[in-house]
């Protein structure tokens, strides 16, 4: 067996991937020559700290050489291992630089990464250091944090759809600042019951390439050396629900990994997400000669609310695990969280006696974070379709968004009856429940045409009967998010549906080249990578064409700087000071 992206032996292993469930991160050597490494963080560094302003998202173009890690064999390998065959690096790539702190007073020493053998002791700071201070000028949060989408807010899964790939183009000892990641924690909704038996921290060689689920909790790290460190940042993004694993897959059972970081113990859970992996059913087949006992439904509902991560996934699992059996107990739970304002985040602002913070489920500008009825509704699959399809008529905004995820997340076999009534919510009164609606679209990638002709209106800007005064309607507001999501999810259809159903094509292929005008650039490369792989002239002529006038001269990056360069960096810095200081002035 050989698959698109590289030789079958670059596919990860089973024990890779059961590693990568549990953990929630795996790390994977790029395997590309030290002088690769050494090229890429010296152009980085040149970007970083000797142009204005800086380069953000352009990173790639302006260091071109980063295309080859993304295309080397074993980071191809290892994302066609975890997210499937056909997918997506998203537009967002983005430099992390951690400015040098020195030997600074107020730093605090540890044991952790002393050398005692040099003159002066290096520093770092232990693994599960809270928001440890970091030099000005660091674009690396320290704060334990789970990422929120680029451009879009989007919805959280616990299912792998999205990777976080951090790149060391440099050797990262302790006392530099390595990246850390709390191990089990990408199953988290929020961040609450963190441990430090979790912390994950070590040092980095050049090449080391870290996969990492997109919800994995993880913060950075203050640097002592003197010397800048830099760490690359893509995110990878699944089109395709698996139907059968990816990977060098030899066995179809679930064991668990040996040596893992996490000390969870969440048999349910990862054998869940295996199952999904390998395209498989994920409830368990209902045991005819026993009867489903409501006493421990009840008492695995309570055990979802408890303040114990273990606790709570460990019974949130057990419950999806029981399929149809569980699904009116789940349902019922879901409906009891309707009236408490969670899809504006009012609820946030309730007093700490009045809401329990583990239990904080929101829809946020930057992320929607589902119930976990919802959740355990999503794993059950088909058998719970039918009763979610009911809520999407639901008063309540936030059941609405619960049950279209719900179904997103369930797959297109048992959601496909409903892409109708799910359309429908693309001209929901509330924004919220649209973009989740998108969402859910892009994990099934199965839609009709009432919502690609709705998608097609986001893509122009046009949509009908909503006028253009955003005061009097706040769904425009929403309008650039849901371009980045619609063009993700046509994307996610051309490769799911095209063969199917062939005239749709041309229609799904009009409404993405519409998105090549998009003011921000996100939803139009969203676009080319869908359109690079289509057998249309005309797309692959406006896919040429827009690049082209967006094209990047690599050779810049090594010209000899000039003087008038030179004194047009340091007037920039100059006039930027100076704004600064008048500013300061003000205030």
């Amino acid at each position: 067996m050989e698959d698109n992206h590289g030789e079958k032996s670059h596919l990860l292993s089973d024990e890779d991937v059961r590693r990568f469930i549990a953990d929630g991160f795996l790390i994977v050597d790029s395997t590309l020559e030290p002088a690769f490494h050494n090229r890429v963080a010296e152009e980085i560094g040149y970007a970083l700290e000797y142009e204005l302003p800086h380069p953000g998202d352009n990173i790639v173009p302006r260091v071109p050489a980063l295309n080859l890690l993304c295309e080397c064999p074993s980071v191809k390998g290892a994302l066609t291992s975890l997210l499937g065959e056909d997918y997506l690096l998203l537009p967002h790539r983005f430099p992390h630089n951690s400015e040098p702190l020195g030997m600074a007073s107020d730093a605090t020493p540890t044991k952790t990464g002393e050398r005692k053998d040099e003159k002066v002791a290096q520093k770092s700071i232990e693994a599960f250091a809270s928001n440890p201070k970091m030099a000005t000028g660091s674009i690396s949060a320290s704060a334990w944090h789970q990422d929120s989408h680029a451009s879009c807010g989007r919805t959280r899964w616990h299912t792998p759809r999205a990777i976080n790939i951090f790149y060391f183009p440099h050797d990262v000892p302790l006392e530099m600042g390595p990246t850390r990641f709390l191990a089990g924690s990408h199953l988290y909704a929020t961040l609450h019951d963190l441990r430090s038996d979790q912390a994950f921290m070590q040092e980095m060689p050049a090449g080391a390439v870290v996969l990492a689920h997109f919800d994995l909790v993880h913060a950075g790290s203050p640097n002592y050396s003197d010397q800048m460190r830099y760490v690359m940042k893509f995110v990878a993004l699944r089109t395709k629900n698996p139907s059968k694993p990816t990977w060098n897959n030899k066995e179809p059972y679930w064991t668990k990994p040996r040596d893992l970081y996490t000390d969870h113990e969440l048999t349910e859970a990862w054998l869940s997400l295996w199952r999904w992996l390998r395209g498989e059913n994920r409830a368990c087949e209902p045991d005819v000669t026993t009867s489903p006992s409501p006493l421990e439904n009840e008492v695995l509902i309570a055990g979802m609310k408890s303040a114990s991560q273990q606790t709570r996934l460990s019974s949130l699992y057990k419950l999806a695990s029981k399929g149809a059996s569980a699904v009116k107990i789940l349902v019922d739970d879901l409906i009891s969280t309707s009236g408490k304002h969670r899809d504006d985040g009012l609820s946030r602002k309730l007093s700490t006696k009045d809401q329990a913070g583990h239990l904080g489920r929101y829809f946020l500008d930057a992320q929607f974070t589902p119930e976990d009825s919802a959740i355990a509704l999503g794993a059950i699959g088909p058998a719970a379709c039918s009763f979610l399809a009911e809520l999407l008529d639901h008063p309540d905004p936030w059941i609405r968004m619960n049950a279209v995820y719900a179904l997103g997340e369930a797959g297109s076999e048992g959601a496909s009856d409903y892409l109708s009534q799910i359309a429908n919510l693309l001209d929901d009164p509330e924004p919220s429940v649209i973009r989740v609606t998108l969402d859910a679209f892009c994990a099934l990638g199965n839609f009709n045409v009432q919502a690609i002709e709705q998608m097609e209106s986001f893509l122009t800007g046009s949509v009908r009967g909503w006028g253009t005064n955003k005061d009097r309607e706040p769904r425009l507001a929403a309008l650039g998010e849901y371009r980045y999501l619609s063009a993700i999810a046509l994307s996610s259809w051309l490769g799911n549906f095209a063969n199917d159903q062939k005239h749709l094509v041309t229609k799904v292929e009009s409404a993405l080249m519409k998105s090549l005008d998009d003011e921000n650039g996100y939803p139009a490369l969203i676009a080319c990578a869908a359109l690079e792989r289509s057998e249309s002239v005309p797309c692959l002529q406006a896919t040429v064409k827009y690049l082209r006038g967006r094209s990047w001269d690599s050779a810049q990056n090594i010209r000899q700087i000039g003087q008038w360069t030179l004194e047009h960096g340091r007037a920039t810095i100059e006039r930027i000071a100076q704004l600064d200081h008048q500013k300061g002035q003000v205030i």
